[in-house]
Parts: C-alpha cells; structure tokens; sequence
C-alpha cells in the first residue's frame, strides 16, 4: 500500500514537472516571437523613412533665374534692334525699357523676360556679339520649399471649403447659414490670395529676367551758352552765401566797428592843436 502511495506521488511530480516545462517553452517561443517582430518594425521604419527621403529628393527643384549685365557699344540703336530680335527668335519678351540722354553718352536699360531653358543661351549670345563686358550677375532662388507649401495649403483649404459646402447644404438655421457663409467667405479669400502667389512663383520660374544696360559714348561740344548760364547760377548762389555768412558774423562785425570808432576816437584826443 505504502509503494503504490510512493508510485502515485512519483508519477504525479513527473505530470507536473513536464507540465511546467512545456508551459514554459510556450512562454519563451512566445517571447521570441515578440522580440523578432520588435527588430523588425524599426526595421519597416527604417525602410519608410528612405522611401520618403527618396521621394523629396526626387521632386524636380523650383529654381527663379534671374541676372544683369552691362557693355559699352559702338551703336544703341544697332545693339538695340539685335537684342530685340534675339529676344524674339528665344520666345521671350522685353517687359521694361528706359533712355537715359547723359553729357558723354546714350544709355539704354532693358529688361528681358525669356524661357528658362533659352536663359544661358540669350546670355551668350549677347555676350558674344560685344567686345567686353563690365560687369555680369547671374543669380538663382531655389523656391522649390515654397512651392510645395503653397501648393499644399491651397489643396487642405480646398477640401475644407468643399466640407463648408457640404454642411451648407444640410443647415437649417439663419444664424448657422450665415457663419457657414461668412467662414467660407474668409476662406475663398485667403485661397484666391494662395493661388495668386503661386501664379507668380509660377511665371518667376517658367520665364527668367534678364536687365540689359548698353551705352554709346558721344562727344560733348563745349556748350558756352550753358556754360554761362551755370556760371551765374554759381555765382548768384555763392553772393547768396556771403550774404548769409555776413549775416552769421553780425556780432563780430558790430564789435570790430565798435574797436575802430574808439581807435579813431583816441586818436583824435591825442592829436596836438593848431595855434
């Protein structure tokens, strides 16, 4: 009786021993389970995170081109014709013209909108048909940030005036008609004044500006007559002046008579009497 206790008790601690360690293999393959897909979800991150990387540097840059320069020339109205049809023939356009009429010289300032694929190549071309140019600036604004942003808040303000719509279809109340309507008011104003900053980023890239200054040195007669005539302005002005400055200096005049009377006067004390 006491062996088969003995057998029963041995054959139960066996049953719970197998239990627990079967229980405890579950855990731990659960537990690597959880570990390997922690790894893996950095991993994942990983991954998205150069997929957007990827996608950002592959948007195609927004850049404004933009420049000046500025030659001496043997003819403006020749240089003129010759940047106006070269002008033309690149598909651009000259916005803004100005003729200054100096002493020495005819300068003419024009400034030129073409394709930004034609830029560099107008930009040669005027450089090419001068003998030397004194100076040229060319300069570039990556608007690519900008651009996106304005294109996204237009795109966000967009959905919401559509959701403005929708509710304003299902309102009832006066009061609620016309907060809708005044929100959307307030909304259509700020997406008008979006989308015309993006047409003109738009335009600023697809046509680059380029500011032509030429001029041709003529020779300057001597001008007597306007010589003259600016000689006595000059002098009118310098009499002016001397007035102010006598004008200035009242004290020191009223002092200097004031010195001299007295001279005078002593001098006259002194002087012996005829007998």
């Amino acid at each position: 009786m006491i062996n088969q206790k003995k057998f029963f008790r041995t054959a139960l601690t066996g049953f719970m021993f197998s239990i627990l360690i079967v229980v405890t293999s579950c855990n731990s393959g659960d537990n690597s389970k959880n570990v390997s897909t922690d790894f893996a979800q950095p991993e994942a991150l990983t991954k998205n995170i150069s997929s957007e990387q990827n996608n950002i540097s592959s948007v195609e840059r927004k850049i404004i081109k933009s420049g000046s320069i500025r030659f001496e020339t043997a003819n403006v109205k020749e240089t003129h014709k010759f940047i106006k049809n070269t002008v033309a023939e690149l598909g651009g356009y000259i916005g803004n013209e100005n003729v200054y009429n100096f002493e020495d010289r005819i300068e003419h300032t024009v400034e030129v909108r073409v394709p930004e694929d034609n830029f560099n190549l107008l930009i040669d071309k005027i450089s090419s048909s001068v003998e030397k140019l004194e100076s040229k600036n060319i300069s570039t604004v990556d608007v690519t940030e900008e651009f996106i942003d304005v294109e996204a808040r237009i795109k966000t303000k967009k959905e919401l005036e559509a959701r403005y719509k929708e509710i304003l279809k299902k309102a009832t109340r006066v009061d609620e008609i016309l907060n809708i309507e005044r929100e959307m008011g307030n909304l259509r104003s700020e997406i008008e004044s979006l989308e015309g900053r993006m047409h003109y980023i738009k335009n600023r890239i697809a046509l680059s500006s380029l500011t032509i200054t030429f001029y041709e040195k003529v020779a300057s007669p001597f001008g007597f007559a306007s010589k003259l005539v600016k000689a006595l302005e000059n002098g009118w002005t310098a009499l002016l002046w001397f007035i102010i400055i006598l004008v200035s200096l009242w004290p020191f005049i009223i002092l200097t008579l004031v010195i001299i009377f007295i001279i005078l006067t002593i001098r006259k004390k002194r002087k012996p009497q005829k007998v």
